[in-house]
């Protein structure tokens, strides 16, 4: 085998046969055919066994019609403000659309139960990740 005819094993970097389908090195493939179409595919593609159009085909990537930042919808860090400044008096929760918690809130607010119910729900908020509060909160 002449230098021309080696390559490096793209997981371990030993040094193979141009023409080897499987390193004997690290056991990874190297080169193989596609499963979804037959087409011949080397490196990581061969690892995975199919080749990049394939890979698309069976896994899709499904962006979002519209980007998050001009999504219709609720406000999370305004939700949190509200919800630390009123939320004795559950001005968060009408702002999010929770009528019912909302005028719980205002009831009992003269107990100081729902201020500090507001509190943790602030913090929820500002630690919710963006996606999970447009989902759950965004009609």
């Amino acid at each position: 085998m002449t230098a021309s005819e080696t390559v490096h094993c793209p997981f371990c970097q030993v040094k193979i046969g141009e023409d080897v389908r499987k390193c004997r090195h690290c056991g990874e493939w190297v080169a193989r055919s596609c499963d979804g179409c037959g087409t011949s595919v080397r490196g990581e593609w061969a690892a995975r066994g199919l080749c990049a159009e394939c890979q698309r085909r069976r896994h899709p990537t499904h962006a979002p019609q519209v980007p998050l930042a001009v999504a219709s919808g609720k406000s999370r860090g305004l939700a949190a403000i509200l919800a630390f400044f009123t939320g004795g008096i559950g001005l968060h929760r009408f702002y999010l659309g929770n009528w019912m918690a909302g005028f719980i809130y205002l009831i009992f607010c003269w107990t100081l139960i729902p201020t500090l119910a507001g509190w943790v729900e602030g913090v929820r908020y500002m630690l919710m990740d963006d996606v999970d509060f447009k989902a759950r909160y965004s009609p």
